[in-house]
């Protein structure tokens, strides 16, 4: 068998095969397998930030398709904009100018 300090020893596989190396096979499955969940927690992580920031997108268009309608409605339901439609189809409605009385 080839000297442990040799590089050959470590091409040729012989010091994977000696026996302190077998003995720590388990731990460095271990470690391989946490270095593998790291990963993919990392990887898991930036996928959620990535929805994220989408949804934040999403959510900051429909505000303002909103604020858009909203104030569409706002200024189509003005008394001054409702009588400038009637007064365009030819209705014969006219505002009231004398004010509201109490009746007791």
């Amino acid at each position: 068998m080839a000297d442990t300090h040799d590089i050959q020893s470590w091409l040729n596989g012989d010091k994977l095969r000696s026996k302190k190396i077998r003995e720590q096979y388990p731990l460095i499955g271990l470690i391989v397998g946490l270095i593998f969940l790291y990963i993919l927690t990392g990887y898991q992580s930036a996928k959620q930030q990535h929805r994220l920031t989408d949804t934040k997108k999403e959510m900051l268009d429909a505000k303002f398709r909103y604020m858009t309608i909203s104030a569409q409605l706002t200024n189509t339901t003005r008394q001054s904009q409702v009588l400038q439609v009637l007064r365009a189809n030819g209705s014969e409605l006219k505002e009231n100018n004398i004010p509201p009385t109490k009746i007791k």
